[in-house]
């Protein structure tokens, strides 16, 4: 994490986010960026999210990953 200071209003502490895409690119980049805010990660991709998932946990965050397709409806 940052040595800044997080402004409250931006604290995402005590929340769990589910970010879509998290293995790469802008899913990727978001799921990092929510972690920095203290938020709680799940990480959904078609491929495997570990390096995300890596990442997130060396910044603070509790983090769990799901691999497959969020259009299926039997996922």
């Amino acid at each position: 994490m940052s040595n800044k200071p997080i402004p409250a209003a931006l604290s995402m502490e005590g929340k769990r986010v589910i970010v879509t895409g998290a293995a790469s690119g802008i899913g990727k980049a978001t799921a990092l960026a929510l972690a920095e805010l203290g938020a709680d990660l799940v990480l959904v991709d078609l491929s495997p999210a570990d390096e995300t998932r890596d990442e997130v946990k060396a910044r603070g965050a509790a983090c769990e990953t799901m691999q497959g397709d969020l259009t299926d409806g039997a996922f």
